[in-house]
């Protein structure tokens, strides 16, 4: 009697950890200027994952500044999408709200991609972009 194999494992996704000061806000950034829904609120409110399509990200509050800083220094996603300018044009509404520093309208980088850039209240950068055609 043939023993049956394991099933392979799959990776299924990957989520990127963004240390924030107030998850509340935060998530409500993430929903009100992209849409995307916001999960698994911890009792305590210092934990979430935000999903959108296919982007997930977690919040986990602190306070802990050098951890703030590497948020508005160090961290970064980027998206990539089709239809860029589309997009911005769909968030126009919520993206004019917002300070002209948190914002930067697409443009075509040297390497090819065309992108927009949006800081969320902490500095995380969202880079959203699609090859430049």
């Amino acid at each position: 009697m043939a023993v049956p194999l394991p099933t392979a494992p799959v990776i299924e996704g990957a989520a990127t950890i963004v240390p924030v000061r107030d998850v509340p806000t935060s998530a409500a950034f993430y929903a009100d200027v992209f849409g995307w829904e916001v999960r698994d609120m911890s009792p305590d409110e210092t934990f979430c994952i935000i999903i959108g399509d296919a982007i997930a990200l977690c919040l986990m509050g602190t306070t802990d500044e050098a951890a703030l800083n590497a948020t508005r220094s160090h961290i970064s996603v980027y998206v990539w999408v089709r239809g860029v300018d589309a997009l911005y044009d769909s968030l126009r509404p919520e993206l004019d709200s917002l300070s002209d520093d948190q914002v930067r309208a697409p443009f075509t980088q040297d390497y090819g991609m065309r992108e927009f850039h949006v800081k969320d209240p902490d500095g995380c950068l969202l880079m959203f972009g699609e090859e430049a055609g």
